[in-house]
């Protein structure tokens, strides 16, 4: 749900997080804490980025401390705010992206008006917005009919399940809430929450949802059908989804979460995909329009002529 009106709590501490990548984002993160400080706020360092970047003058605290600050700050690609709510989200503190990666939908503070834009998140000047993530699980039924979790994530773009192989197609058996949808033939299915309706889905033809909206859906892979169309479902909905393969043989499966983790199994699986419990909650500064982003991001109603 986004709240419209400025909250009115001031921003007094907060911590950096970045993805430790190749690229050099010590002098970002040094940059920001010190911007921060001047607006006299108490900033920290997650312990991991602080090892991951050798910076050692800012103080660093552990996730679970983190709990008890009024904002984390994610620096970097929309890829690492996703990895970061995926570890962050149950701490149920707000985070805001500070965008040094390419696109830029989630961390929508971009450097050119960083310094405008801390200072009205620091001063109270925000909204916030609260971001359904989905909670993936993958099962094996045994002989004695017990299933036995062999893996699960956390996910707030999507899930993706596929055969792991390009251009192969499998046999996809989906319900909804304990009742039969419908038998698939196709390359794969994709979850996605209304976040990730404009990551993968969008590429493989799913509708772009407002993100506030509590919905998901299922978006099918090269369906080898002319009437297996991406379907809205309701937020509280629980999504089953079995496979059939040709002579009983086993297949192999992999069950993507955000493009970032992958869990194998095989057709003797199954796949629970649900609403997580605890929503991520971002900030965005005073001013922001979604519809803005999509045009200029996605080239979302521009002219092709």
């Amino acid at each position: 749900m986004l709240n419209d009106k400025p909250v009115q709590k001031p921003i007094s501490t907060a911590v950096i997080v970045s993805k430790v990548y190749k690229r050099p984002m010590a002098g970002p993160i040094r940059e920001i804490a010190d911007k921060l400080t001047k607006l006299g706020v108490k900033v920290y360092l997650d312990a991991n980025t602080a090892v991951g970047f050798n910076i050692s003058e800012i103080q660093s605290i552990t996730r679970r401390e983190m709990r008890d600050l009024d904002l984390i700050i994610v620096i970097g690609g929309d890829g690492s705010l996703l990895g970061a709510a995926r570890t962050l989200v149950d701490l149920k503190v707000p985070v805001l992206g500070i965008n040094r990666g390419h696109l830029g939908l989630l961390t929508d503070v971009n450097p050119d008006n960083i310094d405008e834009s801390l200072k009205r998140v620091v001063s109270g000047q925000y909204s916030l917005e609260e971001r359904t993530m989905i909670d993936v699980r993958v099962s094996r039924d045994s002989d004695d009919g017990v299933g036995e979790l062999i893996g699960s994530s956390l996910a707030t773009n999507e899930t993706v399940i596929h055969s792991g192989t390009m251009a192969h197609m499998m046999v996809f058996k989906v319900s909804i809430n304990g009742t039969h949808l419908y038998t698939m033939r196709g390359d794969g299915i994709i979850v996605n929450t209304p976040t990730g309706s404009t990551a993968y889905s969008l590429s493989a033809g799913g509708p772009i949802i407002e993100p506030h909206l509590d919905l998901l859906s299922l978006v099918p892979m090269f369906p080898q059908s002319l009437n297996c169309s991406p379907l809205i479902i309701p937020g509280k909905s629980e999504v089953k989804i079995e496979f059939e393969a040709p002579d009983e043989l086993a297949e192999l499966i992999a069950i993507n979460c955000d493009g970032q983790v992958t869990m194998r199994a095989d057709t003797n699986s199954s796949v629970f995909i649900r609403q997580h419990h605890t929503p991520l909650v971002l900030i965005h500064p005073e001013g922001y329009d979604y519809y803005s982003l999509l045009r200029q991001k996605l080239g979302f109603g521009r002219s092709l002529v």
